[in-house]
């Protein structure tokens, strides 16, 4: 799982030369290169592609270069504009960064501190009607937390105000999206590292007040006390650490994809399995999701975005490229 871990770049599209392993229909290029452990990304208002590095460092690049725009002293793992603001989830805290005219600088305030912080810490966030979405991992692999914020996804008003646990019984929900067809909340989950091999990572639609099973039931009815709990709408393999979550809202992808949610999988790190390292596509058909393999040939796929151009922009954490796909023929 992605846990708690304590440039240059290269613009322009250029050819891969290693590549990627995608469907027939389509290609991949390097859109940037040269992050230092890229841990989120999103698309600003003015265009600029912005990316979270592990190191604390939040860059904008805007296809020739590229500017730091603030620091933080900890892991930043979500990253998201609402409107003309850009936040930031990391360690224990949230962040607001407020452009300036043009977006030359930035100005930094904490709205939210003191999240429990462990094995896991707070990851992605979003927005919708006023709130804002952040999911909180468990400070274990499986335990009882002390603190009733832990192994939740909570919500905020845009200010950091009236605190809410939205959903709860969630190891680490890293990516959270909201679906465009439906307007519903959707997270991906780190199954916990015991058990050897049987329990799968998630992908979840997030129900106010619901209960997901962490840490004695996953899956769809594994484990014990699954009663009164929620099953996922798709499973992973595990220890795949299913993390980054986006729901492809672009023109240019062949019809069957729009609208489908692509999950990156950040790669086993516990038993030397190699499940992960590539990026799944989910396709809804009704109230039935499917999981295939998308792409494959990262490192460690962990962020994505669309970009402006519809294409889909994927962060690898293992190598710091910014991989750009798109349908042949864009």
């Amino acid at each position: 799982m992605f846990c708690v871990l304590t440039a240059l770049l290269v613009p322009g599209r250029l050819s891969a030369q290693t590549g990627l392993s995608l469907p027939a229909a389509f290609h991949a290029t390097i859109m940037a290169s040269g992050f230092t452990e890229p841990t989120a990304i999103t698309i600003g208002p003015d265009r600029r592609l912005y990316v979270a590095q592990q190191n604390g460092a939040f860059l904008a690049f805007n296809g020739h270069t590229t500017v730091t725009i603030a620091s933080v002293p900890g892991v930043p793992l979500g990253l998201a504009w609402h409107g003309q603001t850009l936040y930031a989830s990391w360690t224990g805290h949230i962040s607001r960064l407020t452009p300036s005219s043009g977006y030359r600088s930035f100005r930094s305030r904490v709205i939210v501190s003191g999240l429990p912080v462990g094995k896991h810490q707070n990851d992605g966030l979003t927005f919708r009607g006023g709130w804002m979405y952040v999911g909180v991992g468990s400070t274990c692999n499986a335990c009882t937390e002390s603190d009733a914020r832990s192994a939740t996804i909570m919500r905020f008003h845009l200010d950091g105000r009236h605190a809410q646990i939205y959903a709860r019984g969630l190891r680490n929900p890293y990516g959270l999206a909201f679906r465009p067809a439906t307007g519903r909340l959707y997270a991906t989950d780190n199954g916990r590292d015991d058990y050897g091999n049987s329990v799968p990572d998630e992908l979840n639609l997030i129900r106010q007040g619901g209960n997901y099973g962490w840490p004695n039931c996953w899956g769809r009815g594994q484990g014990a006390g699954c009663a009164g709990t929620i099953p996922p709408v798709a499973e992973f393999e595990p220890h795949s650490s299913a993390d980054g979550l986006v729901f492809y809202t672009g023109v240019t992808f062949p019809r069957r994809y729009r609208g489908d949610a692509f999950v990156a999988e950040w790669g086993d790190s516990v038993n030397g399995l190699g499940t992960g390292h590539i990026l799944k596509r989910v396709h809804f058909a009704g109230s039935h999701a499917t999981v295939s393999t998308f792409a494959t040939g990262f490192s460690h796929p962990l962020a994505l975005a669309v970009g402006p151009d519809s294409s889909l922009l994927v962060a690898d954490w293992g190598t710091g490229i910014i991989w750009s796909i798109q349908a042949n023929g864009h």
